[in-house]
């Protein structure tokens, strides 16, 4: 994929990244509750793109109130099982073209997702060993991704120094609507550090994201 191809892929690459966040306005974790997931065996068998993004995937898990660490599991397992397979996972772009999202079944942005939902439950530190698997190589780090995780992950570690660095050297490779809204994020932790992840991360008071794609 070559010229504007690429550019088409870099441009949904960016859509995609800059919507990966899931929200954090769930209310307290209900650990185990059987009512988060009720077909385990129908989501474990969803295609990626049906089971990360799809109405009845881990969407459906996360739109009921406490079900974050459960959705976090689901990620947790659903990966592992990709890994196993050892296949390609595939996406189709809105374009039609066929595009792989990995060659293996490892998928850092799983890392990412599952990381996630666990700091808005509370797991600092298994979140931020998490988003370190997230981060990618230099060939294939976009708008600032490399530099959104590792200032989260300072963040989530207490390191206002570093999140401050981070969020310097990210501003550098950003442009609107390619990774201005992560920018946002990282200036919003930065606004409410030593609050908790969920907090800064989704609380009004700390927002500073694009006035378009407030949480």
């Amino acid at each position: 994929m070559e010229g504007a191809g690429m550019n088409y892929l870099a441009a949904f690459l960016g859509l995609l990244l800059a919507g990966c966040a899931h929200p954090a306005e769930a209310l307290p974790i209900a650990e185990g509750d059987p009512q988060c997931v009720t077909d385990r065996a129908a989501l474990m068998a969803l295609d990626y793109w049906e089971f990360d993004q799809g109405a009845d995937g881990i969407r459906a898990v996360l739109a009921k109130p406490g079900c974050e660490l459960a959705a976090a599991d689901l990620y947790r397992d659903y990966h592992a099982a990709l890994r196993a397979r050892g296949a390609p996972v595939m996406i189709t772009l809105p374009n039609g073209e066929e595009w792989p999202m990995s060659e293996t079944g490892e998928m850092s942005i799983l890392y990412w997702h599952e990381g996630q939902l666990r700091a808005f439950a509370g797991d600092a530190a298994g979140a931020a060993s998490l988003f370190e698997q997230s981060l990618k190589t230099p060939e294939v780090s976009h708008s600032g991704w490399d530099e959104y995780v590792r200032g989260s992950i300072a963040f989530l570690r207490g390191d206002l120094q570093a999140l401050m660095a981070a969020r310097e050297t990210m501003a550098g490779k950003v442009a609107p609507g390619y990774g201005d809204i992560n920018l946002g994020v990282l200036d919003g932790l930065i606004a409410c550090f030593g609050r908790s992840y969920k907090e800064a991360y989704g609380a009004p008071e700390c927002n500073r994201r694009p006035a378009a794609a407030a949480p």
